[in-house]
């Protein structure tokens, strides 16, 4: 059987017990697994061997992306590409001793947990670099949403027009899962109207008036993040983040410190992400995420705000040190009113 015609059998009988965005990412694993297998000469999937296998796995871990990749995420990449190749030999398509021959690493505690949070400060320079150099313009529009909603590129991406309410009495967005255009990730699930500071009113304001492109898409819609061809793609939103983000185009680092081919103001866009010191647009939800448990903001209110679990948030969330988090718990009851009496020298 072709590598393709096992694929496209396995992900059909995968879409009746997983989320679209899961068999998204399936696919989307599984064509690099097929493409590395076409490189090597191999396209029946009656001649893959464990070897080519390992093969797979060193170079996703390894070569595939700029960075290697972690411990966490190559043990999806190996649940994937096991369960595939678990249904390929349910129908003679490989070997059947193959799949139990591909191991599942394990996780101590901590790892698949990556601190990536930004200094608020070095957050803030960028915000201010984007208000000084490119005002209201797309790249400072991404960043202020990013930064002040604490949600997803994929919800970021999905707004329209229509769903910016700068005239309601507690300005707010409203984001919607609209396939086949636009998705968030949790579905309907993650629909939400938020409401929004003042300050990014204001950005979104001089946007709209000034610097947005007017442009309907096939589905009829007027994208907010617009461009003269239609709705502005995932990967230029992502160039505009690690752009911004790289320490050596703020001249915040000595420049010799930063000799990537990504690094510096003349590099090329699509090597951004290859300086060490760029960020993602996640990095940016996560330094909201924990900022916000920080100043004491309850975790049930930012779970609903962002869309995402309460056990999610504490878990690859949470940066707070044990002090932090005593001193808050002090300044939450001296607030109320019930930090006193013969409980005022208690630690909380």
């Amino acid at each position: 059987m072709m590598i393709d015609e096992g694929i496209q059998r396995y992900l059909k009988i995968r879409s009746g017990s997983l989320r679209p965005t899961t068999i998204e990412e399936y696919e989307n694993e599984l064509l690099r697994f097929q493409l590395r297998l076409e490189q090597n000469g191999i396209q029946d999937l009656n001649d893959v061997r464990n070897r080519d296998l390992d093969d797979y796995f060193t170079w996703r871990r390894e070569d595939s992306y700029d960075t290697r990749l972690s411990t966490n995420t190559m043990r999806d990449v190996r649940y994937i590409v096991r369960d595939f190749i678990r249904y390929a030999a349910t129908i003679d398509a490989v070997n059947y001793e193959i799949p139990d021959k591909i191991s599942i690493p394990k996780l101590t505690d901590g790892e698949g947990v990556r601190d990536v949070e930004i200094d608020t400060k070095r957050l803030r320079l960028i915000l201010d670099q984007l208000e000084k150099r490119a005002y209201a313009s797309r790249e400072h529009v991404v960043w202020a949403l990013l930064a002040e909603t604490g949600r997803r590129l994929g919800c970021i991406h999905s707004l329209d027009y229509d769903d910016v309410h700068l005239d309601a009495e507690h300005p707010f967005l409203e984001f919607r899962h609209d396939p086949p255009e636009t998705s968030l990730k949790n579905g309907i699930n993650g629909e939400m109207k938020v409401n929004i500071p003042e300050s990014l009113c204001t950005v979104l304001d001089t946007y709209l008036t000034y610097n947005w492109k007017e442009c309907t898409t096939e589905n009829g819609r007027s994208p907010l993040l617009s461009t003269s061809y239609g709705r502005l793609g995932k990967s230029t939103m992502r160039k505009y983040v690690y752009k911004w983000s790289r320490p050596c185009f703020l001249g915040q680092d000595d420049p010799s410190e930063h000799e990537s081919e990504g690094c510096g103001p003349t590099a090329s866009p699509d090597k951004y992400s290859k300086c060490p010191g760029s960020h993602s647009p996640h990095d940016i939800r996560h330094t909201y995420l924990t900022e916000c448990l920080r100043d004491g903001i309850p975790a049930e209110a930012l779970s609903e705000r962002c869309d995402v679990t309460r056990a999610i948030l504490e878990k690859h969330y949470d940066e707070r040190t044990p002090e932090e988090k005593r001193d808050l718990r002090r300044r939450i009851l001296e607030e109320v009113g019930a930090n006193r009496g013969a409980f005022s020298q208690a630690d909380a």
